[in-house]
């Protein structure tokens, strides 16, 4: 995965192609090369721009987090609606048969009195007046009616008392039924209400959110839109000013070798040449150093700074530090120096990576030696200039000295 990733990064694949940017610049036509300050004020529009999206995707994080608060209460206070929904429509069941009952209770409680009415007026009648003595001796039929008598004035006594308890009893059930049953279907209606006016509250809470979600997120994608146009320009930009850097870097590399031409050295242009002798490990290590005072710095396709590179473009500034001119495309640095095994390698040696590494033609990726195992090198669109393993894009192919 990691040799898939760094070999579709093809950081030397944009130039060998001749694939550039083209944005239109009337404000820069009158200019055609844009130049530095034109390119920073753009890379400081991408930063500004990055900073408001950052700022407002949190403030979107935040509103949905809270959004998401809102929802579980919602569905908590709707349980518990539904719930006291369904405690209130019990209390009114009881309630209705509290009623009944009451009904009930009601006419027994009149009947009871009713009976407790007519047990005084038997006891009125039976006992009207008369002395014991004066009822026996009077008594038209004798001793024994008037013991007859008696018993059933005990019998009346006994009676009153429990038709007595029971009326009282059944005053006290009936005002159990109807107050209870009441006071519980009252409470259950309150509480109902009460549940709604949550319910209520809380939906409400949640469209007010839902909206200021949607709104924070329109504003994000708009933002985004800003930042994504601020790239493009800041790209077109760059890629137009190292684009005419590179022409003249490569104009420099032709004159180089007319001189060199002229001095008795010549090339083919149709195949390999080597120097008569590599550069000096002093100029390994002024190209090595460079590179290294770069790190930090973003991978841009096209680029060769002084604000961002590409991989090629990295090692032909670094190596033009050193007074040697190399042309910006990994393909070409590949044939512009002495090929070194990985076992004598030098700080300042260019080390390349291909996808098959049986065949130089699909090379994608260079960097800089700088001792220890590690390079120097521009690894990939999202990445900066950075210290890597020489073994970190995948095995290399090969190391050049220039």
């Amino acid at each position: 995965m990691r040799r898939t990733a760094w070999a579709v990064a093809g950081c030397g694949l944009l130039t060998a192609a001749g694939l550039t940017a083209a944005s239109p610049r009337t404000e820069l036509d009158s200019n055609p090369v844009p130049s530095a300050g034109q390119v920073q004020a753009a890379q400081n529009r991408v930063d500004q721009r990055a900073g408001e999206l950052g700022n407002q995707e949190e403030r979107l994080a935040a509103a949905s987090a809270k959004l998401t608060d809102l929802e579980t209460q919602a569905e908590i206070l709707t349980e518990n609606y539904d719930k006291t929904v369904v405690a209130e429509q019990q209390a009114a069941a009881a309630y209705t048969t509290a009623v009944k009952n009451l009904a009930q209770a009601e006419t027994a409680r009149k009947s009871s009195q009713r009976e407790v009415g007519n047990l005084a007026a038997t006891e009125f009648e039976t006992q009207g007046g008369f002395d014991p003595m004066a009822a026996m001796l009077g008594d038209a039929h004798g001793v024994q009616a008037y013991v007859n008598q008696v018993g059933l004035g005990q019998m009346f006594v006994t009676r009153g008392t429990d038709i007595l308890a029971k009326n009282s009893a059944d005053s006290v059930v009936a005002r159990v039924f109807g107050g209870e049953a009441r006071t519980a279907l009252e409470q259950q209606q309150a509480d109902l209400r009460r549940a709604a006016a949550l319910k209520t509250a809380i939906q409400a809470a949640v469209a007010r959110q839902l909206a200021a979600v949607k709104t924070t997120k329109s504003v994000t994608n708009q933002l985004s839109g800003l930042l994504q146009s601020a790239k493009a320009t800041e790209q077109s930009l760059a890629s137009e000013r190292q684009a005419a850097l590179a022409a003249e870097a490569a104009a420099a590399a032709q004159a180089a070798q007319q001189r060199a031409a002229a001095a008795g050295r010549t090339s083919s242009s149709q195949a390999v040449s080597y120097p008569d002798s590599p550069a000096s490990s002093r100029q390994g290590n002024i190209a090595a150093d460079w590179a290294l005072s770069q790190i930090g710095k973003p991978y841009r396709w096209g680029a060769a700074g002084p604000y961002a590179y590409d991989c090629s473009g990295l090692t032909m500034i670094a190596w033009s530090h050193a007074g040697v001119a190399l042309l910006h495309y990994t393909g070409d640095q590949w044939m512009e120096g002495m090929h070194v095994s990985l076992d004598a390698l030098q700080r300042g040696d260019l080390l390349f990576y291909a996808t098959n590494n049986a065949d130089p033609g699909t090379i994608h990726h260079v960097g800089i030696y700088i001792g220890g195992g590690t390079m120097v090198d521009a690894p990939y669109t999202g990445a900066d200039v950075r210290i890597d393993s020489i073994y970190a894009p995948g095995d290399p192919i090969g190391a050049v000295r220039p």
